[in-house]
């Protein structure tokens, strides 16, 4: 009797599945269907943005973004939601260098809404009278005014360092290591494509050579700031030389 039971049981609760499905197969092409025709009916009357700022950094603002669409699109307002190319829209607002992707939706209340994640500089650029601003990727794009970020200066021969002298890998290393990102304010790049750093803390340059022993180079020199000079000591020196293996050489005034 109870195996009865149990059987009638499963066949009701399969019986129930299977209409559940169908109800559900149902309701979605019924609320398509329906979002559908409302899409075709709403037009588009506000333009709202949304950055993506993973850091402090302001390399595009809301209101510039806005302004953006406004600008490619004048008639942008007015035009009805399933007539939006939003892959297309997409694609264009990704040409500008300081955006890194954007993804654009509406909503039925016939609000168009771009979200954009900006690029995140990781040097300020002095060279050849201008300034720019690199990413970590190598992407540049113009400093303008409103643009603010914790980036580091980088600056001498700069263009002939860009691709194989590390000066990135550098840039990067020091952006994170909170330490270094609080202490090295400013990079110099040689004619021979070696590096000077120009630290916040000391009266002193940092001869750092090539990139090559990067990290060694880092150690030694942390070592001299927390164990070799006391306090009074970091402006007595001039220049501090860490291009030779396993050697500092530090040079008074």
């Amino acid at each position: 009797m109870k195996e009865a039971k149990d059987s009638g049981r499963s066949v009701w609760m399969r019986l129930l599945r299977f209409i559940i499905v169908i109800i559900v197969m149902l309701y979605y092409p019924i609320v398509m269907a329906f979002v559908s025709a409302e899409k075709s009916e709403i037009e588009c009357n506000s333009v709202v943005a949304k950055i993506d700022n993973r850091s402090d950094d302001v390399m595009i603002t809301k209101s510039d973004l806005e302004q953006m669409v406004l600008r490619s699109w004048p008639a942008i307002k007015g035009t009805r939601l399933d007539e939006i190319n939003l892959d297309e829209m997409e694609k264009t607002i990704e040409l500008s260098p300081v955006v890194k992707k954007c993804e654009m939706y509406t909503t039925p209340g016939g609000v168009l809404h771009v979200e954009v994640t900006q690029r995140e500089p990781l040097m300020h650029v002095f060279a050849g009278g201008g300034s720019y601003y690199m990413d970590s990727d190598g992407n540049k794009f113009i400093a303008q005014r409103g643009m603010k970020a914790n980036a580091i200066v980088v600056n001498g021969h700069v263009n002939s360092a860009i691709d194989d002298s590390g000066l990135i890998s550098l840039c990067q290393y020091i952006k994170n290591n909170s330490f270094w990102k609080a202490q090295i304010e400013q990079v110099y790049v040689t004619e021979k494509e070696e590096f000077m750093l120009v630290p916040r803390v000391g009266d002193h340059i940092i001869e750092f050579g090539k990139q090559d022993r990067m990290e060694e180079k880092f150690e030694h020199l942390l070592a001299l700031y927390q164990k070799g000079w006391k306090p009074k000591e970091w402006n007595l020196y001039k220049k501090v030389n860490l291009k030779y293996k396993g050697q500092i050489i530090c040079t008074k005034r």
